[in-house]
């Protein structure tokens, strides 16, 4: 009985998740109703509630998985071009990145943006943020000694640009700059140049 239980109480909460995800695809955070989503997942919102303590709760678990999502996925997608590599060039390395005009990459910074913007006044989602934004820097650090063993002798690669740069700050502003922003190209360039020590 009690696993049919759990398994039930799996499911309905899987059924909540799903269905916030929808409301926030269709309504943005600001037009989320948990009415909504108590509807669309066949529950009362009392069982959010229960599961989730809130509304900021709620939140704090979609968006949290939301966030890690996308930042996470982002690692994995550079790491699985650059392990397919026998050696490494600065080039690989850049071009391996994605681009701010990538039509996925904007999505993402726009999303992510708003997820950072809900957690100032969400102590919950902040706190899961610290944690996934913590995991991945210290991925990001384990790549870099990876990355290091395919790059040829004598190549001297400047790692403050991965941690200051594509970690921290990423390509936010290139989001909202638009096309008055900087092109594909130039951002290649910059981050070669930056790259590179000499």
């Amino acid at each position: 009985m009690k696993r049919s239980e759990n398994t039930s109480r799996g499911d309905s909460r899987q059924l909540i998740v799903a269905s916030t995800r929808e409301e926030l695809r269709k309504n943005g955070i600001l037009g989320l109703r948990v009415a909504d989503v108590a509807e669309g997942a066949h529950c009362s919102i009392t069982q959010i509630y229960r599961f989730f303590g809130d509304r900021d709760g709620l939140l704090a678990q979609v968006l949290g998985d939301m966030y890690d999502e996308i930042v996470s996925g982002a690692f994995d997608a550079y790491m699985e071009k650059i392990r397919q590599m026998e050696t490494l060039t600065v080039d690989d390395l850049v071009k391996s990145l994605p681009l701010p005009s990538q039509p996925q990459s904007m999505q993402n910074q726009e999303l992510r943006m708003q997820i950072l913007a809900t957690s100032v006044n969400n102590e919950q989602l902040r706190q899961r943020i610290e944690a996934i934004t913590k995991t991945v820097y210290s991925n990001w650090q384990q790549a870099v000694e990876e990355v290091e063993q395919k790059l040829p002798k004598g190549v001297r690669v400047d790692w403050r640009v991965v941690n200051i740069m594509l970690v921290v700050q990423n390509m936010y502003y290139r989001t909202l700059l638009g096309d008055e922003g900087f092109t594909d190209e130039e951002y290649r360039q910059f981050l070669k140049d930056k790259f590179t020590l000499s």
